[in-house]
């Protein structure tokens, strides 16, 4: 009897231990380190410690969404041309330039009283000598226009040699658009006065008049707009630029 009662007290001391020893391992489980949270994990019998650290990447997705929002406050809107009909006031001439644009470098171009003329002409592989000569002559647009107003112009095309067989064409076009148009490609707005073309199979002397109402809406908020006469050889081109300013 007594014998069985010192075993059990003896017992006691290696419960507790056992209960100390669990209880140490369990808080092993999450420790906290600078308020990141550390689990524990046993890979090929050794412990390793990782640490979950959810701080910057919410930081991260924070500053991300306080830039975007930023950078929406910051970004004024641009505000979408809407042209309107004009009402009174007049296109007023402000300037005239020209300028060649040589594209196939080959044409020479040349003013005189009477208009532009143009000579084109190479030799070919067999030193046969090819030649398109080309005179242009065309009204000046008027200084002021009412918008709206109906109104005419002339252009006149003149052969003066087209001795090749190669189809190269010739001719003088007209029209209206916003300043800094594309002379070879009018926009869809633009408006066109004259058209004139020539080719190997047609180059008899033209004269051509064009019709046309003076813009009536501003094609852009600069309030200007240009009227170009583009006359050309193939590639090589001559343009002539009048730029007008709307004024009430």
């Amino acid at each position: 009897m007594k014998r069985s009662i010192k075993q059990k007290i003896s017992i006691i001391p290696l419960l507790f231990a056992m209960i100390f020893a669990l209880t140490m391992q369990t808080n092993s489980q999450n420790v906290s380190v600078n308020e990141n949270e550390i689990s524990t994990s046993n890979e090929n019998g050794t412990n390793v410690i990782i640490l979950e650290d959810n701080s910057t990447e919410n930081t991260s997705t924070e500053n991300k969404k306080t830039e975007e929002q930023t950078k929406k406050e910051t970004t004024p809107e641009v505000e979408k041309f809407q042209p309107e009909e004009l009402e009174g006031g007049n296109w007023v001439l402000t300037g005239v330039e020209t300028k060649s644009y040589n594209l196939m470098n080959i044409t020479k171009w040349n003013t005189n009283e009477t208009g532009i003329k143009a000579t084109c002409s190479w030799k070919d592989k067999i030193e046969i000598i090819h030649t398109v000569e080309s005179g242009f002559k065309w009204q000046d647009p008027p200084k002021n226009m009412q918008p709206g107003a109906y109104l005419n112009l002339e252009a006149v095309y003149t052969n003066i040699d087209y001795s090749t067989t190669a189809n190269i064409n010739t001719g003088i076009k007209m029209f209206f658009g916003r300043a800094g148009s594309d002379y070879k490609n009018p926009e869809a707005n633009s408006i066109e006065v004259l058209k004139l073309n020539k080719d190997n199979k047609q180059y008899a002397n033209e004269v051509k008049k064009g019709f046309y109402y003076a813009p009536n809406m501003a094609f852009d908020a600069t309030n200007m707009c240009q009227f170009i006469v583009d006359c050309y050889v193939g590639k090589d081109h001559y343009v002539t630029t009048y730029t007008y300013a709307y004024q009430k």
